[in-house]
């Protein structure tokens, strides 16, 4: 049960008396009159704001900000021990569920009730502020079920508060069908659409309707990706009827092109560096792309993203953090046309040199601006990531160094930071560090997190578009995309081109994991697969590298077809018996 004193107002007074503040009882406010005053109303919708799921930030030092991308096989941590590593690897079961992948969001399903069924009833507040901030609510709650749906298909559907004296079947109501849950999240997003004016808050963290037409074009494409790739089991508690799929890739089609229609987003396109353009579209907060984004301060509310994936050899406390698979890597093409896999694996021997800017300065320059690699430019210096250094000495001879390897110049590069750099991939993670953060210190990064960008609505559209039949449509959507990457336009749209470009388009975006779910192929990608890290050895007599390949991870990966959806866990079930379990556990 909610307390019936919501929030505690101190310091009332403090210079108009004497007094000690010690002997003061604080003033409240009864929840009863929340809704009667627009601060008091701002503040719950505030908390409400901070308890959503837009990225994870949990973890020590927000270690867990790579949670999803680890569970996609994009990049893992540095360490074992950290709780995304530990997650994707194991087995769910159902006494443990799935561990911090799990999100049963129902406080604040339960806050956001509480609003919509008091506020309406505010003798203070006018009409039109108690629709906005109800629309807000309504956007929010259809957020929290669509990543509870996204996990496990079937949840209990609550759309008002519960008290202790309901009856048993309110108070532990069973799960609706998924197909519900997608029924009701678009439902409540189309009524909410009509109703929203067309002003722009979503870029400055607060939802207006271009965030609600984002998420229906994103939810009704998953929906219309499990009707069509998966199947309807447990008698519909997962699963998607494939008779509904026409329709919910027309709801996504719809849904983006009114936010291309609009005229109120483009593409960012600000530098003609196609690198320093992908990059600045991550720093560059509030710019022309940005449709909805959680907003960070630092100090007030910042994160460590700097700390934890600045590479060693810089200034920060933790760094290296993220390590980037080679699987990811060979995503990325080349700007020249060549395919990321025409590298071939066979080549990756200690016989066979490379020049590291063909291998992998030439690739799509979104990978340059994502991905650390050897001699990556950082905060006027290079990063490096090689651990020997093999060169001719003064007496002619060939000698190897790997203590104090040496860089380009012949200078000696901290074993420790190429140690560091190098242990799990020797590639890190590089998109959305802010180089100009030059002393990185945990919770002091202010990076915005892009929940909805213009470009995945033109992803969103390709799809759907391809989808109905209109590859036409399909093919422009991602050729703009291209265009501004400075990579070659496609010549037509295919289910797997516009997946690859999906994929690169929003790498480590934790997009990719819930993507191969929905497009049922996760288990080729994620089951029994050993990821792939590189090694480097320079050769500075000749300035090329001897890269090889190594397993990136201490284990195989696990993804069974009964992963398509979390284990309801033993201990929801022992607080509401009348759930289900799902399928495979």
């Amino acid at each position: 049960m909610k307390p019936k004193i919501l929030i505690a107002i101190l310091g009332l007074a403090i210079f108009a008396s004497c007094e000690s503040e010690l002997t003061k009882t604080p003033d409240f406010i009864s929840e009863e009159v929340v809704f009667e005053d627009k601060n008091l109303t701002e503040a719950y919708l505030s908390n409400i704001y901070q308890d959503m799921l837009f990225i994870h930030v949990s973890g020590e030092g927000n270690m867990d900000m790579g949670m999803i991308p680890a569970a996609g096989a994009e990049h893992i941590n540095f360490a074992d021990w950290q709780t995304p590593n530990t997650t994707y690897r194991r087995a769910y079961t159902a006494a443990a569920g799935a561990g911090p992948l799990n999100y049963w969001g129902y406080n604040s399903i339960r806050d956001i009730n509480f609003l919509l069924e008091n506020i309406v009833s505010s003798q203070s507040l006018d009409e039109t502020y108690i629709l906005q901030k109800t629309n807000e609510a309504r956007v929010l709650r259809a957020y929290t079920y669509f990543q509870m749906v996204i996990r496990f298909g079937g949840v209990p559907l609550i759309t008002k508060v519960q008290n202790i004296d309901d009856p048993e079947e309110e108070l532990y109501p069973k799960r609706a069908t998924e197909q519900e849950i997608y029924e009701f999240i678009l439902s409540e997003l189309e009524d909410v659409i009509s109703m929203m004016p067309d002003t722009r808050t979503g870029a400055a963290g607060r939802v207006d309707k271009y965030t609600a037409l984002s998420l229906l074009s994103r939810a009704s494409l998953y929906a219309a990706s499990i009707g069509k790739f998966g199947q309807v089991q447990a008698n519909g508690l997962v699963g998607i009827a494939p008779g509904d799929v026409q329709e919910l890739y027309q709801t996504s089609y719809n849904a983006s092109k009114e936010i291309m229609d609009s005229g109120v987003f483009a593409l960012y396109n600000k530098h003609a560096d196609k690198t320093v353009n992908f990059t600045q579209l991550f720093l560059d907060e509030g710019n022309s792309e940005v449709i909805f984004a959680e907003v960070f301060e630092p100090v007030i509310k910042g994160h460590s993203l700097d700390n934890l994936g600045t590479p060693a050899g810089f200034a920060a406390t933790w760094n290296s953090n993220y390590p980037v698979l080679y699987d990811m890597v060979e995503l990325f093409d080349f700007v020249d046309g060549r395919k990321g896999t025409d590298i071939s694996r066979s080549d990756l021997v200690a016989s066979k040199s490379w020049d590291i800017d063909d291998f992998f300065g030439k690739r799509d320059p979104r990978f340059k601006a994502s991905v650390f690699y050897p001699e990556s430019e950082w905060q006027g210096d290079l990063a490096y990531f090689h651990t020997s250094t093999t060169y001719t000495n003064a007496a002619g001879k060939r000698v190897t160094a790997t203590s104090g390897t040496l860089d380009r110049n012949g200078e000696s590069w901290p074993a420790a930071c190429a140690a560091r750099n190098a242990r799990n991939t020797s590639l890190l993670l590089r998109k959305k560090l802010d180089e100009s953060n030059t002393e990185p210190i945990s919770g002091r990064s202010g990076q915005d997190f892009y929940v909805f960008r213009y470009a995945e609505t033109l992803l969103n559209f390709a799809e759907a578009a391809f989808y109905l039949g209109k590859p036409g449509e399909a093919l422009d959507a991602l050729n703009q995309l291209r265009d501004r990457a400075g990579m070659p336009l496609l010549t037509e749209a295919t289910e797997d081109n516009i997946r690859h470009e999906r994929q690169v388009e929003l790498a480590f975006e934790s997009q990719r994991f819930w993507d191969l779910i929905r497009w049922r192929i996760a288990p080729k990608y994620l089951d029994k697969v050993r990821t792939k890290g590189l090694v480097f050895a320079y050769d500075m007599d000749i300035d090329r590298y001897v890269i090889t390949l190594k397993n990136a991870e201490s284990q195989d990966r696990v993804f069974g077809p009964e992963r398509f959806y979390l284990p309801i866990s033993q201990n929801l079930i022992a607080d509401n018996p009348n759930l289900e379990q799902n399928p495979g556990y």
